[in-house]
């Protein structure tokens, strides 16, 4: 409904929050360079890592909304790529140019810098504060850190349809763990959540597999409410009929991830996520491990190397990621990957904002549960209107 006035509010202020940031970053990649001997020679190189890192990261986000359906019209008019701290015009660049010339450009100099100073290589997320460590060297996974970089490349190159490098640095990522003694990332595992239908825990977001997340500080219970509330399906049927029990396999992710209330306005249950419920703010300021948004998960990794990989190791790593969510497994074929894959997003990243993207890439036709035939257009969110206005500038 990109017509409606309050989806045109919404889209222009992702946009507006988006490119104030790309801003921020910019300040600060214009001055770190002129400050040397303020920050220890690897922090700073650590801190410009990461701001062009997070500088490329909303960009591809920007494109991969705004931009054309890459693997359709990859030279179609997409975004302009901010590098100044000032307020200007800027260029609306074709999808490929910006991939090429921008994004890339400035991951790889982010992955180039932070392979030398990023902790998170020879200390691991180190999701806990230990005395005398200044907290911006710890909480590596709610940073823009190294490994970080590295998935994000894979999405990248994976958007482009380049499934050789998508799957080398997806492999890069999942076998960070077996570099030094200390796993770097692990998959949310159900034993820490409590037996299958019990309350065992609340790491919903399992966040030792989140490889970079967003700490929100005063995340409450009327956010996990209006979320409860978007997330909210009328009929049981869809959710069950993503997660079936066969052979006695219950997947994890069904009873952990929703609840289910009888709505008698309806005359049917009702199933909303649960997901975000373990993020509240009322326990401690400080930041905390259980209150990580994800932005870019270990599963992620595991499902480009079951898109990309060769099919004997493309089954070897879809049944590694499946049996730890205790959830039965096809055999992928060429013929059935894509749409075993397909159902496996919407089952692992519901309510993270990834299925319009996965999607889109796809140039799907036909959405899950929609009667709806998708077109190029349907998949092209319009830019704001002040990026189009001759009256507004950027």
């Amino acid at each position: 409904a990109y017509t409606d006035e309050s989806v045109k509010k919404a889209l222009e202020s992702t946009w507006t929050t988006a490119y104030n940031t790309i801003l921020n970053c910019n300040v600060v990649l214009e001055n770190i360079d002129g400050s040397v001997g303020v920050l220890p020679e690897q922090e700073r190189w650590m801190l410009k890592g990461e701001m062009l890192a997070v500088r490329a990261f909303l960009h591809f986000d920007m494109l991969r909304l705004f931009g054309p359906v890459y693997k359709l019209n990859p030279d179609g008019e997409s975004i302009p790529y901010n590098e100044s701290s000032r307020v200007s015009v800027l260029p609306l660049l074709t999808a490929d140019s910006v991939i090429h010339e921008k994004i890339l450009r400035d991951l790889n100099e982010a992955e180039s810098l932070l392979v030398n100073s990023d902790p998170v290589i020879a200390g691991g997320p180190m999701a806990s504060l230990e005395d005398g460590q200044d907290v911006y060297l710890r909480y590596r996974q709610l940073r823009m850190n190294y490994y970080a970089v590295l998935a994000e490349k894979a999405r990248v190159y994976l958007w482009m349809g380049n499934r050789e490098e998508a799957l080398r640095y997806a492999r890069l990522v999942k076998n960070a763990a077996l570099e030094g003694v200390t796993p770097q990332f692990t998959l949310g595992p159900s034993s820490a959540l409590g037996p299958v239908g019990g309350n065992g825990g609340n790491d919903f977001v399992f966040f030792n597999e989140q490889i970079f997340a967003m700490y929100i500080e005063n995340f409450d219970d009327s956010q996990m409410a209006s979320a409860a509330n978007s997330y909210q399906y009328q009929n049981n049927y869809w959710i069950e009929e993503l997660f079936p029990v066969v052979n006695g396999m219950t997947d994890i992710r069904l009873y952990q991830w929703y609840t289910s209330t009888w709505n008698a306005s309806v005359g049917m249950y009702k199933r909303s996520t649960r997901k975000y419920s373990g993020l509240r703010s009322t326990e401690t300021t400080n930041a905390s491990p259980s209150r990580g948004v994800p932005l870019i998960r270990l599963a992620e990794m595991y499902l480009i190397i079951a898109e990309c990989a060769p099919l004997d190791e493309a089954n070897e790593v879809y049944r590694e990621l499946l049996s730890n969510r205790n959830a039965p497994v096809t055999v992928l074929t060429e013929t059935n990957r894509e749409d075993v894959l397909k159902t496996e997003y919407l089952k692992e990243f519901y309510a993270e904002g990834q299925m319009f993207y996965t999607y889109k890439r796809y140039g799907t036709e036909q959405m899950r549960w929609s009667n709806h035939t998708c077109g190029e257009s349907d998949y092209v969110v319009p830019l704001p209107r002040r990026e189009t206005s001759t009256e507004n500038s950027y």
